[in-house]
């Protein structure tokens, strides 16, 4: 019969499309690009996949990039924070500006600016630029490690002040993958000092070391820091005086703290032990100047030029590290969904496997244990415990239930939710019936004149001046599926489809081989 010679081909024939597919959705790779340069120092380092050597780039100094197939997208690795840069398709030179956001580590979208054929392009650095890395990639999936960051929050769910680079992967363990990896929560992260320089020396390790640890346990939202240094006390007083001695005063931390609440607008703030976990005077100063600030942060007359370019805010929620009251207990041992089953500590640990240049100090063992007593959980923690926390100020009322952050609170994308959920819309107005006897009007006189020229083409731009990041501005671009997921889609369908085709007809045969059976039977 047709049916039984052809289904099974269309079955397999569907089977193999479905799985090339799947198969076919591949990560872009960065091997095989052709990199020069001119006005750089030490250009071998552009390419040698090292944050740990970097070139610095002279007075009209640029990077050419090729590829034999077409470069998707670049990563560029700054060792410091970059000034704008350019650049350039080399086939029909259309250019582009690109690092208006600062960002350390940059992707940049060259399809998206240039389309899809681009095989060479210029980037162009002002003076004084300097380089870790430059990648350039094929078609295919961005790669995990690629960090694709969003400027930071407009609106934060949870404001995280860290003292230093990895406080955020230590002692507040578990936040972030929790709250920014599994739930999506908007999460930004506000760093008291940098780590870019202190004394006079650069430090071309922890700036990385922070991104790559943020990005591995699901920060989206770029971080952001002061110009502070980081320098060593242990006490409230000593960290006063020790900073003072640079010329950086507690007014300086007062208007880097409420600048950065009235910005983001957190609905929750967490921050360090009053006591600065094990003494650290920059914690202890941290915290001492929060607990000021949120007493002042919705006056205006205060601090008024952030007020002003901001408006004023005040937390819903704020929580101390190991603050006794009200305390708060998280558990960070659960598995979650977005990181494979692996826990909110988990996920910590991997983050602060980054921070290879604090592996010396005695974070490491209180984190991992050791070979004999190792630590995979966080309850195991004792000193200084992740988990708990306590509710500093409030005006949402008091944890009841416990163990979430966000008792009594909806978050922003909640709350826009439901605020488009009851807005009515819009409708255009029904115009009015006329009466066919009155509508006359009079006759307007027709321009009869050569109008061709009166309308013109706006000439294409000579430079385009797209930022690369504006292809993902788009909320409604998130609705969007791929053509790897509708293809995966319809490929699914098709085989469900052929499948159940296959069934009903191997029971209609059945079925008949019965009936046939059953007369040979009758005879």
């Amino acid at each position: 019969m047709f049916y039984k010679r052809f289904f099974p081909a269309l079955l397999v024939s569907l089977t193999v499309l479905l799985l090339s597919t799947y198969i076919g959705a591949a990560d872009a790779v960065y091997e095989g690009a052709k990199i020069s340069s001119v006005g750089f120092d030490a250009p071998q380092n552009l390419a040698d996949s090292s944050y740990t050597s970097y070139s610095g780039a002279s007075e009209n100094a640029s990077v050419t990039v090729s590829r034999n197939d077409h470069i998707q997208f670049l990563y560029v690795v700054f060792d410091l924070i970059p000034e704008e840069w350019s650049i350039t398709d080399n086939l029909t030179g259309s250019s582009a500006l690109c690092g208006a956001n600062g960002f350390l580590h940059e992707y940049v979208d060259v399809s998206s600016i240039f389309g899809n054929d681009v095989k060479s392009v210029t980037l162009s650095f002002p003076a004084g630029t300097v380089i870790a890395d430059i990648y350039a990639f094929s078609e295919g999936d961005i790669p995990d490690w690629v960090q694709v960051w969003q400027p930071p929050c407009n609106e934060a769910d949870l404001l995280l002040f860290s003292s230093h680079s990895d406080d955020e992967q230590l002692f507040f363990a578990g936040i972030l993958p929790l709250y920014a990896g599994e739930r999506g929560y908007s999460v930004q992260v506000a760093y008291i000092v940098q780590h870019f320089e202190v004394y006079g020396q650069y430090n071309h390790t922890r700036p990385h070391e922070q991104l790559n640890g943020l990005w591995a346990v699901g920060v989206k939202n770029y971080p952001v820091m002061s110009d502070f240094p980081d320098l060593y006390s242990e006490s409230l007083d000593g960290a006063v005086s020790t900073f003072a001695s640079v010329g950086v005063t507690r007014d300086d931390f007062s208007e880097y703290m409420i600048e950065c609440i009235r910005r983001f607008k957190p609905l929750v703030v967490v921050s360090h032990d009053i006591n600065g976990e094990y003494g650290h005077g920059t914690h202890i100063l941290c915290t001492d100047t929060l607990r000021k600030v949120l007493e002042i942060s919705s006056d205006p007359t205060q601090y008024p030029s952030s007020a002003e370019h901001w408006g004023t805010w005040t937390p819903e929620k704020t929580y101390l590290h190991l603050y006794s009251e009200n305390q708060l207990v998280l558990d960070l041992d659960v598995p979650l969904e977005s990181f494979g089953g692996k826990t909110a500590f988990e996920m910590t640990q991997h983050g602060f496997s980054y921070h290879k240049s604090q592996h010396w100090t005695w974070f490491y063992k209180w984190i991992y244990g050791s070979d004999s007593a190792p630590i995979t959980k966080a309850t195991q923690i004792n000193g200084y415990s992740p988990c708990y926390y306590g509710l500093y100020q409030t005006s949402v009322g008091y944890d009841v239930v416990g163990g979430d952050m966000f008792e009594n609170i909806k978050t922003y994308a909640v709350r826009h939710a439901e605020e488009e959920a009851n807005t009515p819309p819009e409708t255009e107005p029904i115009p009015p019936e006329t009466d066919p006897d009155t509508s006359e009007t009079d006759p307007v006189e027709s321009d009869t004149s050569d109008t061709s020229q009166s309308v013109t083409e706006p000439d294409e731009p000579d430079t385009l001046t797209k930022d690369p990041d504006d292809s993902k501005k788009d909320p409604d671009d998130k609705a969007k599926p791929s053509e790897d997921k509708t293809l995966l889609i319809a490929a699914v369908v098709l085989f469900c489809v052929a499948v159940a085709a296959v069934i009903v007809i191997q029971g209609i045969s059945v079925n008949r081989a019965r009936k046939k059976h059953k007369r040979r039977t009758n005879r």
